[in-house]
């Protein structure tokens, strides 16, 4: 039994070191490209799927694809493990489980990233597009309540952007670290990384959420969008080039926190 254990958990961190790679990755492409935009190269401000898709189009790029669909899935089934085993340690109780959900909504937001990599593999570039966030939440606004649901939706996003800033200011990614198992890491700069990359994370996962609120606010599904929309919103802001530049400093600090994670997260034994 202790072998399955063993077994198990080494198959669940190498799944979680392909998954924060995959992470990292997008956040890394997102970070500069803003940051490219910022200083005047091109460059744009891109979300996640926009970077897929720019990807799809670079050399070798279904091949680059494969591998990160194949990464994306990798961090879904982490997440997914976290939820069932609890190797996190959140417990059963209603505090515990709301944490286990979670994990699980936190996969799910990738499964999507993941089928467009699929896509764009196996398809043409002009099949795989999509019909854009506006049409999707005015689909979703259509529903019964569904104006009522993208509002929590925002709010949810406007939780977690703030839980993502509390994290940078306590600090308490370090308990998830196994350093003592690395000799002499460079502490100070990962902390630095780690910090400045939640913070950067925090910050657009709030303007996300008020962009969300906001079009279900005015029942306006134009007004919902993503993370290109808050960088551009960004961009837009009286000293909005410094602002962006910022922010795009730290959401490519934040893909190296992701790789931080790759090497020196914890993973714990699943509970039975």
């Amino acid at each position: 039994m202790k072998g399955n254990h063993l077994s198990l958990r080494e198959w669940l961190q190498h799944t979680a070191s392909a998954g924060y790679i995959a992470k990292g990755l997008i956040y890394l492409t997102i970070g500069w490209l803003a940051l490219l935009t910022t200083i005047g190269l091109g460059g744009s401000e891109s979300g996640a799927s926009d970077v897929i898709r720019k990807i799809a189009l670079w050399p070798f790029g279904r091949v680059l694809l494969a591998i990160l669909g194949l990464g994306l899935i990798a961090y879904v089934l982490w997440r997914l493990a976290q939820a069932v085993w609890d190797t996190e340690r959140k417990g059963n109780d209603w505090k515990g489980w709301i944490q286990r959900l979670g994990f699980v909504i936190s996969g799910s937001l990738y499964v999507t990233l993941a089928w467009q990599c699929a896509t764009l593999v196996f398809q043409s570039f002009a099949q795989s597009q999509s019909s854009g966030s506006s049409q999707s939440t005015e689909r979703l606004m259509g529903l019964p309540g569904g104006r009522w649901l993208l509002l929590l939706i925002g709010l949810v996003f406007i939780g977690v952007g703030i839980h993502q800033l509390i994290r940078a200011w306590k600090r308490s990614y370090r308990k998830n670290w196994h350093l003592q198992s690395r000799p002499n890491p460079p502490l100070p700069l990962l902390e630095a990384i780690a910090r400045l990359g939640l913070a950067a994370r925090g910050v657009t996962f709030v303007l996300i959420g008020g962009l969300l609120a906001l079009a279900a606010w005015r029942l306006s599904p134009s007004d919902a969008q993503g993370l290109s929309a808050a960088l551009d919103l960004l961009a837009h802001q009286p000293f909005g080039d410094y602002l962006l530049g910022a922010v795009a400093v730290g959401l490519i600090a934040y893909g190296g926190y992701c790789f931080i994670n790759a090497g020196y997260r914890r993973v714990r034994h699943p509970k039975n």
